[in-house]
């Protein structure tokens, strides 16, 4: 086998042609490292070698540029690059971003767990619905939400006053605030407690 011809294009990755054919794309800082050249000699091993280091290298770049923007958790990160890369590649990926402290599932739960209660105003019910669907332990999850100090029945009575202003008042209307209640994971009588003790 030979390498027939070398060719750039637009996304940091450069084709290789071998025996006058497409074979792969490469990223070109891995490609730069290898030395290869229009016309040199080529095993598939080493090809397939080349492959490998060029999916490893890119796969945890991107996992870096990800992690740039926001916290994810090990399971929502891995799904991310299944859309681009192998699963070997990507558990290398995930295996050297834990090591370095870059991924933790832990930390990410704990912070996420606030964002949820404090700030989207979930029940800790389903607070602990959600960092399980990004992929949080179970007993992890519960043990974060049940570390979580917050009055419940405050919680409520903020998202009635901000988007049911009216519910103490008029049925219709507070009929819908307890059915949103509910789906934000608040129980029944926490909720009717507070809807009727108020009205």
């Amino acid at each position: 086998m030979q390498i027939s011809d070398i060719r750039k294009n637009k996304k940091h990755l450069t084709d290789i042609f071998v025996d006058g054919e497409f074979f792969t794309s490469i990223d070109t800082y891995i490609l730069s490292l290898s030395g290869l050249k229009i016309g040199d000699g080529i095993k598939t091993e080493e090809l397939d070698s080349l492959i490998d280091k060029s999916n490893d290298y890119r796969s945890y770049n991107k996992a870096i540029y990800l992690l740039g923007f926001r916290d994810y958790s090990c399971k929502e990160l891995k799904n991310k690059l299944k859309l681009e890369f192998p699963e070997e590649s990507i558990e290398k990926t995930i295996e050297k971003l834990k090591s370095l402290k870059f991924l933790d599932d832990d930390r990410f739960a704990q912070k996420y767990a606030r964002v949820l209660i404090f700030e989207k105003y979930f029940s800790k019910k389903r607070a602990k619905f959600e960092l399980i669907k990004k992929g949080i332990d179970k007993e992890l999850a519960s043990n974060i939400i049940e570390d979580v100090d917050v009055d419940e029945r405050e919680q409520i009575k903020f998202l009635i006053s901000s988007k049911y202003k009216n519910a103490y008042k008029d049925e219709k209307i507070k009929r819908r605030a307890m059915a949103f209640l509910q789906r934000y994971g608040y129980s029944f009588s926490d909720v009717a407690s507070v809807l009727f003790r108020e009205g």
